[in-house]
Order: C-alpha cells, then sequence, then structure tokens
C-alpha cells in the first residue's frame, strides 16, 4: 500500500484514505455533483467522483465522521485518518459546520488548531450548549 506526508497530518496516510475522504466530502458537500469549494474540481469543472473514477478507486465502507467512539482510534484502520482528512478539509475549504461537528472538533482538535477557521469563532459549543 502507497502512504504519503499530508500537511497538517502527523504521519503519513494512506492514498485509499485520502480517496475515501474525498469520495466522502464530495457526497456530503456538493453542489450540482462537484464540489465547488474544492479549488481543483474549479479549476477542471469535474467531480472528484470522476477522478477517483480514472484512478479506478472504489470506495470501501463510509466512515462515520462524527462517531461517539472516534476518540479511541487506535485500531490500525484508516477510519482516523479518513475522519483527519475530511475535517480539516472541511475547516480549510470553509464549508458548513453544524452543531454536532463543530463539538466534535473541538474535542478532537486543541483550540490552537480550530480558532483560526472563520467557522468555529464565535460558537462555543463545548460551553452551555
Amino acid at each position: 500500500m502507497n502512504y504519503i506526508k499530508l500537511p497538517g497530518m502527523d504521519s503519513e496516510v494512506s492514498i485509499f484514505a485520502i480517496a475515501q475522504a474525498h469520495a466522502q466530502l464530495e457526497s456530503d458537500y456538493n453542489k450540482g455533483g462537484i464540489v465547488i469549494e474544492r479549488p481543483s474540481n474549479a479549476r477542471r469543472n469535474e467531480s472528484t467522483s470522476c477522478q477517483l473514477s480514472r484512478l479506478r478507486f472504489a470506495s470501501r465502507e463510509w466512515v462515520e465522521i462524527v462517531a461517539p467512539d472516534a476518540e479511541d482510534d487506535t485500531d490500525g484502520s484508516d477510519a482516523a485518518d479518513v475522519r483527519d482528512i475530511y475535517l480539516q478539509n472541511v475547516l480549510a475549504w470553509g464549508l458548513p459546520i453544524d452543531a454536532e461537528m463543530m463539538a466534535f472538533i473541538k474535542t478532537r482538535y486543541v483550540e490552537s488548531f480550530w480558532s483560526k477557521y472563520p467557522q468555529c469563532a464565535g460558537a462555543d459549543y463545548l460551553q452551555g450548549n
């Protein structure tokens, strides 16, 4: 299996985790079949699924991004990497975040990481909500 080092990730991740995270992002955040917020999709005017199809990627099983047991991501699977790639792209691309995902982000990452993103500003879901 091939692994690469992504910016913002502590260790190398499998190319399958990257592809899975992007497939799920497209499913959750598409507009007319294309995740417009992803800069390369806008340049190519092509959906992520088209790009993944060219690579002959077939999605394995969907990873539950906001999962109650996600804090214990030590089973060696790609699920933790899929979650991190997905969530970091949601933040970086300025995609909308609901209250449940916001609370999950704020428990999964340190404040110095998430506080620099506009979607996280002014909403403290950990205290009182």
